[in-house]
C-alpha cells in the first residue's frame, strides 16, 4: 500500500564536502546532502497499478521530465509528449538502443521527437524519473503495457538532494559518451562512489553502475546483516554475491529469497548452489514475470532499482540502485516478499 512518511519542516537542502587527512593524503569524503523531511510513496506490482501511477506521477510535471528506462510503452510516450507540448515541460528520455520506439518520437527525426537510444557496452538498463528537479521515480518497473501484471515495484521520493544525482547520470546517459564507461581496471578496483542523502534521519544512497561499484556497495550492505537478509531477483548470477549471502548463512543468519523460475536454467545460474549451501531460496512458477530487484537486511535496509545481481549489471550495463535505512519502507518490501512467497512458489 502506499505510504508517506513526512516531518513537518520545509524539504531543505545543503551541500558539504568533508575532508580528512589520513597520512599525508587529504581525500575527499563521499557528496553527502541533508534535508529535512522524508516523503515517499511505494507501488508494489500487480496489485497496485504501476502504469497508471508512473503516468500519473509525469502528468503532475511543472518544468521538467527526465525519464531513463530500458523500454517504455509507447501510448505513455505519447500521452506524456502531449502534455509537456500543453504545458510546455521539458520532456528527454533515454531507452535501450534496441529498445522498440516509434520513429516519431526519436531525437532527430522528421519531426524532432525527445527520446534518445542509448548504446552501452551491455544494455541500457536504467529505470527511472527525474520530475522538476524535487522528485525521483526508481525500482524495477518499466512502464510498459506488457509488463504492467509482473511482480515489480516502484518508489517515487520527494527529495532535490536525490533528483539531483540522478540528473547527473541523466546528463551522462544523455551524453552517450561510452568513453565514460570504465575500463576493464577500473571495474577491477572496485571503486566505490557513494551519493547520500540525510531525509531527516533516514539515509539513502544511490548508485549508478558500473562506474559507481554497484557490486560493493550490495556486498557491504549484505557483510553487515545480524538478523536476516531477504531478497527477489529476476536473475541471480553473480558469484561474489551468493557467496556473501552462502557465508552470512553459515553465520547462522537467516537468509531467504525468491528468483523467477525462467531465468534458472542457465549455468550460471546461482540458485542451485545458494540451494545448497543452506539459503531458502524458492522459484517463481506462475504467469506473472517476477522482475522485482531488491534485497531487505535487519528489517530496515532496502536495496532496490534495476540492479539485478549479475555481472553483467555490475561490469557493462547502464543501471542504478538506492538503499534506503528506514524500518518502515523495509516492512513494506518484506510484505511484498511474503505476498510473492505465499504464491505459486516451490522449493528447490
Amino acid at each position: 500500500m502506499a505510504r508517506a512518511y513526512t516531518s513537518a519542516a520545509a524539504v531543505t537542502a545543503c551541500l558539504f564536502f568533508a575532508a580528512v587527512i589520513s597520512g599525508c593524503v587529504l581525500q575527499e569524503q563521499p557528496r553527502q546532502i541533508k534535508e529535512e523531511s522524508f516523503n515517499y510513496t511505494t507501488y508494489f506490482c500487480p496489485g497496485q497499478e504501476c502504469l497508471q501511477a508512473v503516468s500519473a506521477q509525469l502528468q503532475t510535471a511543472r518544468l521538467s521530465i527526465s525519464c531513463a528506462f530500458y523500454s517504455v510503452d509507447s501510448s505513455l510516450l505519447a500521452d506524456t509528449a502531449s502534455f509537456s507540448t500543453a504545458a510546455k515541460i521539458t520532456l528527454e528520455v533515454v531507452v535501450d538502443k534496441n529498445s522498440k520506439v516509434p520513429e516519431k518520437f526519436i531525437q532527430g527525426s522528421s519531426q524532432g521527437g525527445f527520446v534518445l537510444k542509448r548504446g552501452s557496452r551491455g544494455i541500457m538498463h536504467d529505470k527511472y524519473c527525474v520530475i522538476d528537479g524535487s522528485r525521483i521515480i526508481t525500482g524495477s518497473f518499466n512502464p510498459a503495457a506488457a509488463a504492467k501484471n509482473d511482480y515489480n515495484n516502484i518508489l517515487i521520493i520527494n527529495s532535490t538532494a536525490l533528483a539531483s544525482f540522478y540528473s547527473s547520470d541523466f546528463q551522462r546517459l544523455k551524453a552517450g559518451d561510452n568513453k565514460k564507461t570504465p575500463t576493464t581496471a577500473a571495474v577491477a578496483s572496485k571503486e566505490l562512489k557513494q551519493k547520500t542523502a540525510i531525509l531527516n534521519k533516514t539515509a539513502v544512497e544511490a548508485y549508478f553502475c558500473p562506474q559507481d561499484g554497484c557490486l560493493e556497495a550490495v556486498k557491504n550492505k549484505l557483510k553487515m546483516a545480524n538478523d536476516s537478509i531477504i531478497f527477489a531477483a529476476y536473475s541471480f548470477t553473480h558469484p561474489e554475491i551468493a557467496n556473501e549471502l552462502i557465508l552470512k548463512r553459515s553465520e547462522g543468519i537467516a537468509v531467504s529469497g525468491v528468483i523467477e523460475k525462467s531465468t534458472t536454467g542457465s549455468k550460471y545460474s546461482k540458485h542451485a548452489v545458494l540451494a545448497e549451501n543452506g539459503v531458502n531460496v524458492y522459484l517463481e512458477t506462475s504467469k506473472r514475470l517476477m522482475h522485482h530487484k531488491f534485497f531487505v537486511v535487519d528489517n530496515r535496509t532496502v536495496i532496490t532499482g534495476s540492479f539485478n545481481p549479475t555481472e553483467n549489471a555490475d561490469t557493462r550495463n547502464d543501471e542504478n540502485i538506492i538503499i534506503i535505512e528506514n524500518p518502515a519502507v523495509a516492512e513494506e518490501y518484506i510484505a511484498e516478499f511474503h505476498r510473492i512467497y505465499g504464491g505459486s512458489i516451490v522449493t528447490e
